[in-house]
């Protein structure tokens, strides 16, 4: 993300790119890293811990959700197992009943067109017809004919297959509370299968948690714009007192550089002054040495004329 002609990096940089928090380019911009911006990522790190504790949150409770709907169907589901088996046992309880009154109907020779076995069969479905779910009627001639049954007394063979098939009462009290609870099981299923269609809970944990982790970006971004700007602020300040230090320095080196040339000029002109000193001291030492010579020469000529004037002396003498 760039801010002011800057390149504000969210991620980790390596060591060797970090410089004080900034990253040097080529073209001659500045990476920040915002992570090394005087701990400015401690805020940001306690922001990014919130969002990720909220979306786990989010996301935590819409598992516990779903899996109490799954772990509820799982269980109704071993309910229905275990009542088909309760069916199962009760069933093949019934089966021997059946088949030992099969054998007590073979014990007393009984035909199966029989008229006695035909009464006993319509007792069998009068039974069947108390039963609660039972939707079987009876017919008026069907009634008639049980109640001269009773009238005549039930013989010895169908009381005792009787009594063999009420024995097996509990099993089908059994047969029929588990198929009762097993249509509970399968509608309470149907009802939850429709309610994970509905909800859709990890769908919308989901878009719950990424509204959240956006916010979280959208904050954390303007937290890193923040920083990087007060950052960049900090930097141009140092770089505006650095440049007033140079232009101060340059401006004394500059009248340095005046002082000297002001007095290089004082020293050539002192040079200058010396140099003609030096020569009329030479000229005068000329002088000096022209009128000593001569000095000496009329010294010289005064002493030949001494001598001159001595010798005429002697001369006179003689």
């Amino acid at each position: 993300m760039k801010v002011q002609n800057t390149t504000i990096f969210m991620g980790d940089s390596t060591r060797s790119e970090r410089h004080n928090g900034v990253i040097p380019e080529k073209n001659g911009q500045q990476n920040v890293f915002a992570g090394d911006i005087n701990g400015s990522l401690d805020p940001i790190a306690r922001k990014q811990q919130e969002a990720k504790k909220q979306v786990m949150k989010i996301i935590g409770d819409a598992r516990k959700s779903d899996q109490k709907l799954e772990d509820d169907l799982s269980e109704r589901r071993n309910n229905i197992k275990k009542h088909k088996e309760t069916i199962g046992k009760a069933n093949d309880e019934l089966k021997l009943i059946n088949n030992a009154r099969q054998e007590l109907r073979e014990h007393y020779g009984i035909e199966e067109d029989s008229q006695e076995e035909q009464d006993l069969k319509l007792l069998e479905k009068e039974r069947k017809s108390h039963k609660p779910d039972a939707q079987i009627v009876l017919t008026a001639q069907e009634k008639e004919r049980l109640q001269q049954i009773r009238e005549e007394g039930l013989t010895e063979y169908q009381e005792r297959s009787m009594d063999m098939l009420n024995s097996g009462s509990p099993y089908e009290q059994e047969i029929a509370e588990a198929q009762k609870k097993i249509k509970e099981e399968d509608g309470a299923i149907s009802v939850i299968k429709g309610a994970i269609l509905k909800s859709k809970t990890m769908i919308k944990a989901q878009q719950a948690a990424d509204d959240v982790m956006e916010a979280a970006r959208d904050e954390i971004i303007g937290m890193l714009v923040d920083e990087s700007k007060e950052h960049i602020d900090e930097k141009m300040e140092e770089k505006r007192e650095a440049a007033e230090e140079k232009a101060e320095k340059e401006k004394e080196e500059r009248e340095k550089i005046e002082k000297q040339k002001e007095d290089k000029k004082e020293r050539e002109e002192f040079s200058e002054q010396i140099a003609a000193s030096t020569e009329f001291v030479v000229e005068a030492e000329k002088s000096i040495e022209d009128i000593q010579r001569e000095v000496k020469k009329i010294m010289d000529d005064m002493k030949l004329l001494e001598e001159d004037m001595k010798g005429a002396a002697v001369d006179t003498s003689q």
